[in-house]
């Protein structure tokens, strides 16, 4: 019955291949193309490609360590990932960033940064930033990934690491963004089924016994400490409120704010919005993904939740990282339909780690290709040449992430905690505040980005070095924590003491109006007249009511038109304006 897995595995590696092999047309001429598959994906698509790449394997990692610490507290994370991430980005954030993003023609979240601000520090800073990080964040689903196949096919964990890098890196370099959202669809059916099956699996299962039954045995748990040093019982356990127990609720708040705030100000992420075809889709992709996120997420960390069950204490060797994976062989048996099962769920976690992986390489391909090399390296670079420099960077950073994968599992979650309080820490902030509102300033806006990198870097080394009576506090967590909601309040403060982005650059980056885009375009409407609001075209007749803004650097003058006249005298025209002086 063994042969089964394997069967799954070989059918799914040859999908993808051929996927990506059919995804080159279109792909291989320009970096949009490659990059965001010519802006032309539905949002059913792009709905399955996000949350595929949203969930990754060190979910159900991560999922062992919650329900250990936590509990039905694995609850409180699956949820807060579909509520604070995927129905915020979606629903608040969607629409103005695929307009943008297409206003701007930008292809990154650091080029859409530097232009909505009008600085060269998001390009130049954001680039370096995402070149440092992501490499360990993908070498952390590498990680993750890896262990599920040495658990299940007994492969030696470097063997297994270097096929999935081979493989990850020959179908995107094939196809670039078009193939991966393609087999995105592919693998978050996958995703869904097996959601699906694992949480009945899992409540079918002799240790667990039902619902009920795995809720009161649960409450039958003897204290225990957990990773954190709290001191839990099963009551606290199976209370959405931890029973009252303070150190409990502490310990998940910044684990959830991690897990579900920060994805927020990750690249990967937000270019989803940039490749979908129409913004009028996104209501669409909204109620899609939440329901897929919904079901795999719950399906997921349900294992988590009754962890206790089946493990007495923590394994040797990887502790709270492997107890998920290892549960697997328990929960679905030795016989036919488990092995299909489980070879199911295998897919499931190799669905989900490869669409990470896929978005995690491009993001940072296009941030060290295009925006660092292309835009201060090598200026006038051919697109067919930008988009072979792409597949260059795709391939360096997966044998990047290919080396740093081989380090202990035991890291991943700091790995990945670190990674991503830094990059959302740098980028969160600036980048809610400018697509949502028009009143952040360059300044305030580079400050809360230097203010979350520091935290999220230097929180878990330099203080908790130097500080020993708090290191206990200093956690990768902790600081993700800090790192995404602090530059929140940064931001705004700062933003009432210093002066305002230039009003044309603003005006010009709501526009919806799709005849003038592109960053030259900007620039010139930055010292240009406005009329009501919009740029003015060459040929166009002034009218009684009309206002005129005129733009220059920060200034702005603004007059309201109370009569139109073809012949006046200068002294005439000054009478007719009327001050609007803002």
């Amino acid at each position: 019955m063994g042969i089964i897995k394997y069967l799954f595995v070989l059918v799914y590696v040859f999908f993808i291949l051929l996927v990506g092999i059919q995804s080159r047309k279109g792909t291989q001429e320009s970096s949009d193309g490659y990059l965001l598959g010519g802006r032309s994906i539905g949002p059913v698509i792009t709905s399955f490609s996000f949350v595929a790449t949203y969930i990754s394997g060190v979910c159900m990692v991560n999922a062992g360590k919650i329900g250990w610490d936590w509990g039905v507290g694995a609850m409180w994370n699956a949820w807060g990932n579909v509520i604070l991430s995927i129905m915020f980005m979606w629903g608040l954030l969607g629409v103005r960033s695929r307009i943008m993003s297409e206003k701007l023609q930008v292809q990154t979240l650091p080029d859409y940064l530097r232009l909505r601000y009008g600085t060269e520090f998001f390009k130049l800073a954001g680039s370096v930033v995402v070149f440092v990080f992501m490499i360990p964040y993908t070498a952390a689903v590498f990680s993750s990934l890896s262990y599920m196949f040495t658990s299940v096919f007994n492969l030696p964990y470097m063997t297994s690491v270097v096929i999935m890098a081979f493989i990850g890196a020959l179908y995107l370099v094939l196809g670039g963004y078009k193939a991966a959202a393609k087999v995105d669809v592919f693998q978050g059916g996958i995703m869904v089924l097996g959601g699906i099956i694992l949480a009945v699996a899992t409540l079918r299962a002799p240790e667990v016994g039902g619902l009920s039954e795995g809720i009161a045995r649960m409450r039958a748990l003897p204290s225990f400490v957990n990773t954190g040093g709290v001191t839990a019982t099963g009551d606290d356990l199976i209370s959405f409120g931890f029973n009252g127990n303070w150190g409990l609720l502490m310990g998940i708040i910044p684990f959830v704010l991690m897990t579900s705030w920060a994805p927020n100000g990750l690249p990967q992420m937000v270019t989803k919005f940039f490749a979908i075809s129409s913004p009028k889709q996104i209501k669409v992709g909204a109620v899609v993904c939440s329901i897929l996120g919904f079901l795999i997420l719950t399906g997921v960390h349900l294992p988590g939740m009754f962890v206790h069950l089946f493990y007495d204490e923590l394994p040797a060797g990887g502790g709270t990282n492997v107890l998920v994976p290892d549960m697997l062989p328990r929960i679905f048996g030795s016989g036919l339909i488990g092995q299909l099962c489980l070879s199911l769920i295998l897919l499931l976690v190799l669905s989900a780690s490869m669409s990470t992986l896929a978005g995690l390489v491009l993001s940072a391909s296009a941030s060290f290709g295009v925006d660092f090399i292309k835009g201060y390296v090598k200026k006038d670079m051919s697109e067919e040449r930008t988009t072979v420099l792409l597949q260059f960077c795709t391939v360096f950073f997966v044998l990047g992430s290919l080396v740093l994968a081989l380090l202990n599992l035991g890291v991943i979650s700091s790995i990945q905690s670190l990674a991503w309080g830094a990059m959302s820490g740098f980028f969160l902030a600036p980048y809610v505040y400018g697509t949502l509102g028009k009143w952040p300033t360059k300044t305030a806006a580079i400050t809360g980005s230097i203010v979350g990198l520091a935290c999220a870097v230097l929180i878990p080394t330099v203080v908790k070095s130097a500080f020993p009576d708090i290191a206990k506090y200093c956690s990768t967590v902790n600081a993700c924590a800090i790192a995404t909601t602090l530059p929140l309040i940064v931001v705004p403060i700062v933003s009432a003491f210093t002066k305002k982005v230039e009003p044309g650059r603003v005006a010009f980056c709501f526009d919806t109006d799709m005849e003038t885009t592109g960053g030259d375009n900007l620039e010139k409407a930055i010292a240009r007249i406005l009329i009501n609001g919009k740029p003015v075209e060459e040929d166009y007749q002034v009218k009684a009511g009309d206002v005129i803004e005129i733009c220059r650097g920060d200034q702005t003058l603004k007059f309201e038109i109370k009569e139109a006249s073809d012949k006046l005298s200068e002294s005439d025209a000054l009478s007719i304006l009327k001050d609007l002086q803002l």
